[in-house]
């Protein structure tokens, strides 16, 4: 039966597009170039399909099977070539066949930290008139690799990008009808094929603006979250705080909101004083007791817990220790809540009473993660006893204590810590020389990866808010800044900046007389006439260099990168907001609370911020006024700027295992006005985990 050529270019339209949807086979393919339907030989058939696909511009592993003069372009001169060939004009093409890969060829990693895998972080949501999709850029992602955004309603499945997206990793889909629910999957383009990544995500029919909310079980008041993989789909899951309860209470959770387990902290977390807490209270003062990462690197996140007597696991076993004060920090598998290991706190200071501790992952040796816990009590005359220690796996796979620094150093005519070099609220753990291991600094000192001295600065006293990272693209990839406000130091110092790898001063700013609390300061690149990040306190705005810039700048609380350019905004009290160099005000961005119920926590912060999901840009967790959903606030600002996920820079996902009271979090590489691209992390990544 003679078929009609109507029919016959649809069905060859329908085998172009096909070619496009293909996954992956299981190894590599051997193509014939020109064979277009796949059909193992060519003819006018693979001609006309070649013309369609020209006109319509190919994409897919047609594209390089359509090459057939191995020129790396598809053009006009490879139709031309087609048809000689089956006019018998020449005799072959320069190569016979193209080879299609099994999977995208990705920039091998082979640094020597090791770090979690993540997948490609699809995240979906409404921007009021339309759907903003963004994904992840990885740190093993090609050069040239570029990404396909696809909506599914209804079961219905359509591609909704023109061309493949070579700029930011985001997309906004404006003929999405946001009354029906939207799946959206990316698709990454590397050499002209497609391949698929892990990862998709829903945006559920009339969703508020700007908001992702994680449903979980009612509880008590969250004071903090934090995240960390604990299924290995390589997609942040959730823990929780209960810290109001009168046992307080660590609740488990998957990205979705599905419920895991629930740990009992115990009798002795009854006692709250933010001073001289109990001995297994968590999140009280500056005192946090735990934190979320994979310790044994074994693809599934662990949480790590300062444990005493009485605290319960999710399968019911309890911890007992006849000595109430002694502690142990435990590791605690993120899948089931159940203790897999545990090690002795130090009891230099047990007469004294039971230690409160602050915790932060490091890469103490370059290769595997320590958690370092900094670690107080009080003395009756209302001196501190300061403890810090290093703990994680050892070569044989036991988890111990690595090592331990006392900050026990007398100084005379000092107001603040009689009884050793200054400390702040936090601690930071970064690399500042860039030799691949992490230091642990405190606000007046700094300790090498094995624990020793590395250098203290005596004129620092205490002082609430200090940042430690790259400030400008003269320190990238060679020495660390820091930056510091100070509260009644009896020197008159107000602020500071210093190098953070040897200790010396960079610049200060010193009362004219008498002393004064400073109280918050911040740094982040907000007025682009100055090179590098600006660093503002109530006292004013200074350049990177310490050359006075103006009297006022944001409210210094949470620098954010949320808008898509490459100044930073800030988050203030549950408002979004930024800075108008131009004219030295104030803007407005968001206001949380008029999209949907949300609350920060009582102290004006977020429960939890960082880059989550989606493309560069830090997301930002609050939580329903009933504690029963978290609140998950995104930008729909697109961006064209590409940068791989801050999550796999080795400083940023540092400080986001760090709480205390809450701080900015820092980089290793300068990113503002003027920046210079990063170089690829000097990482690996472990293997996605069994699931």
């Amino acid at each position: 039966m003679k078929k009609h050529p109507i029919i016959c270019i649809a069905v060859m339209l329908s085998m172009l597009q096909s070619s496009v949807y293909l996954p992956a086979s299981a190894e590599s393919v051997k193509c014939l170039r020109g064979d277009l339907n796949s059909d193992g030989k060519l003819d006018a058939c693979d001609l006309t399909l070649m013309k369609h696909g020209l006109m319509s511009e190919f994409e897919s592993p047609s594209a390089q099977i359509a090459d057939v003069n191995a020129d790396g372009i598809t053009d006009r001169n490879d139709a031309e070539m087609l048809r000689d060939y089956l006019l018998t004009k020449i005799d072959c093409f320069p190569e016979q066949y193209v080879i299609e890969p099994e999977t995208p060829q990705i920039r091998p990693l082979s640094g020597s930290r090791q770090m979690e895998y993540l997948s490609r972080g699809v995240s979906a949501v409404s921007n009021g008139k339309g759907v903003f999709v963004s994904w992840r850029l990885l740190a093993d992602d090609p050069a040239d690799i570029a990404f396909n955004v696809y909506r599914t309603t209804d079961g219905k499945t359509v591609k909704v990008n023109d061309k493949p997206l070579t700029g930011g990793t985001n997309f906004t889909d404006s003929k999405a009808d946001l009354k029906k629910d939207q799946t959206y999957t990316v698709k990454a383009v590397i050499g002209g094929k497609e391949f698929d990544t892990d990862g998709s995500d829903t945006l559920p029919a009339n969703s508020a603006a700007n908001v992702r909310i994680v449903n979980i079980r009612k509880g008590s008041t969250i004071h903090f979250v934090w995240v960390g993989d604990f299924d290995g789909d390589g997609v942040y899951d959730y823990l929780v705080d209960r810290c109001s309860d009168d046992h307080q209470k660590l609740e488990a959770y998957k990205s979705d909101g599905t419920y895991l387990y629930t740990i009992d902290m115990g009798y002795q977390s009854e006692n709250k004083n933010n001073i001289s807490p109990g001995a297994s209270t968590i999140d009280v003062g500056m005192w946090d007791g735990a934190t979320v990462y994979d310790m044994d690197c074994d693809g599934y996140a662990d949480i790590l817990l300062r444990i005493a007597d009485g605290v319960t696991f999710a399968d019911g076993t309890r911890y007992q220790n006849s000595n109430p004060a002694a502690q142990e920090i435990a590791v605690i598998d993120g899948r089931t809540g159940t203790l897999k290991a545990s090690a002795p706190v130090p009891d230099d200071y047990i007469k004294v009473g039971p230690m409160a501790c602050m915790m932060e992952i490091g890469y103490l040796d370059g290769v595997r993660p320590s958690v370092v816990c900094w670690m107080k009590n009080r003395n009756k005359d209302k001196t501190f006893n300061s403890m810090t220690a290093a703990f994680g796996y050892d070569e044989s796979g036991t988890f111990k204590m690595h090592w331990r620094y006392k900050n026990e150093k007398m100084f005379e005519n000092r107001k603040e810590y009689k009884n050793g070099y200054a400390e702040a609220h936090q601690i930071r753990v970064a690399d500042v020389d860039y030799d691949g291991k992490d230091e642990v600094l405190h606000m007046g000192y700094a300790l090498n990866g094995d624990g020793s001295l590395r250098y203290h600065v005596d004129e620092i006293v205490h002082g609430d808010r200090w940042f430690v990272g790259s400030f400008c693209n003269g320190n990238n990839g060679k020495e660390m800044y820091g930056y510091g406000i100070q509260q009644n130091n009896q020197f008159g110092l107000l602020e500071y900046s210093y190098n953070a790898s040897t200790g010396e001063l960079l610049w200060t700013n010193y009362a004219k007389e008498g002393t004064m609390d400073v109280g918050r300061g911040n740094v982040g690149d907000i007025d682009p006439r100055s090179d590098g990040f600006e660093m503002w306190s109530f006292q004013g705005l200074y350049s990177c260099s310490g050359k006075r810039l103006g009297d006022g700048a944001l409210y210094p609380c949470l620098r954010l990168w949320w808008d898509g350019d490459l100044l930073s905004e800030a988050y203030n009290d549950k408002k979004f907001e930024k800075w108008n160099w131009q004219n030295s005000s104030t803007t407005r961005l968001l206001s949380p609370w008029k999209l949907t119920d949300c609350t920060g926590s009582e102290r004006g912060a977020p429960m939890f911020y960082a880059d989550l999901n989606g493309d560069w840009r830090e997301e930002v967790i609050m939580t329903s006024s009933d504690a029963s959903r978290l609140v998950i606030l995104e930008s729909t600002d697109p961006t064209d700027i590409r940068l791989y996920c801050l999550a796999q820079n080795p400083c940023y996902r540092n400080c986001m295992t760090a709480k205390g009271y809450f701080q900015s979090h820092m980089l290793d590489y300068y990113l503002g006005t003027g920046m210079e691209m990063p170089q690829t992390p000097d990482i690996s990544i472990i293997p996605k985990a069994a699931q």
